[in-house]
């Protein structure tokens, strides 16, 4: 059994304060392109911070016109060099409806087949992301849920769940359906032998807790190992430091307002490029 910090249950007698609320528009082909901008500037993060790999992955947001279509990335373009004027909107039968550049006019098989569901299913997320990070692929091989050791695990205490059931590469309806009902309503899902996946209300919170969530499993490893080496076991929270700390920095809000420095980081340093 690995030891639990005994800690009574906590109360605030602040609350974080997560800055302006998203934009809003009254134009939605307006809102359209800035969910395209956005969605561009993800991929260069997710890249920015190494946790791509080759052509693997995908960041889809769901499009504010149509909203029974999303965006995704052309097969083969590398995340860092995305912009919004690359993405293919994409419709649930899986037909390219709108955008991209004339020789990159296809997507990723299983990001249609993850995505498209996921959006079908979660009429309340608009962003998904999945990616091969390297330490979300690691943790996923020893078939377990996310152990609670330290504060920012938290964030996914009770909204986090393993999918067990490997198949390979998902190309299967029968499998995308198998991981909806493994996420259920959650905000993340372990994919074993394959990596992690997020979702979000918007690509900012998708990407937040796809990236802490691969921070976790690197602190997991590492923990562990370190633990290993001593005949001990990584000290786990209670369950109700967990649950106050979720319901504080779990939030939507709390998630955009953690990918925001990250987004205005790789902005400035592409100058803009994203929205070419």
């Amino acid at each position: 059994m690995v030891s639990t910090n005994s800690a009574s249950a906590p109360t605030a007698d602040l609350s974080f304060d997560f800055g302006p609320p998203p934009p809003t528009f009254t134009d939605k082909y307006a809102e359209r392109e800035y969910v395209k901008e956005r969605l561009a500037l993800a991929y260069r993060v997710i890249a920015r911070e190494g946790i791509c790999e080759g052509a693997s992955g995908h960041l889809t947001s769901r499009d504010p016109v149509d909203r029974e279509c999303f965006w995704v990335n052309p097969y083969g373009l590398h995340f860092s060099r995305m912009t919004s004027s690359d993405l293919l909107l994409v419709d649930h039968h899986g037909k390219i409806v709108l955008g991209g550049k004339p020789h990159q006019q296809r997507y990723n098989a299983a990001a249609f087949i993850i995505h498209s569901a996921i959006h079908a299913a979660r009429p309340e997320v608009d962003s998904v992301v999945h990616t091969h990070s390297p330490y979300g692929k690691a943790f996923s091989t020893l078939g377990r849920n996310l152990p609670f050791y330290s504060q920012d695990s938290a964030v996914f205490y009770n909204d986090v769940e393993l999918y067990d059931n490997h198949n390979g590469v998902v190309l299967s309806k029968n499998e995308s359906q198998m991981i909806i009902d493994k996420i259920g309503g959650k905000k993340a899902l372990i994919m074993q032998s394959h990596g992690l996946l997020t979702v979000g209300e918007c690509i900012e919170s998708a990407v937040a807790w796809f990236m802490l969530l691969e921070n976790e499993c690197r602190t997991i490893l590492t923990a562990e190992a370190a633990a290993a080496m001593t005949g001990s076991k990584p000290i786990s929270i209670s369950s109700e430091v967990a649950e106050f700390t979720q319901k504080e920095i779990g939030t939507e809000e709390a998630g955009r307002f953690e990918a925001l420095p990250f987004f205005d980081l790789v902005e400035e340093e592409c100058g803009g490029a994203h929205r070419k």
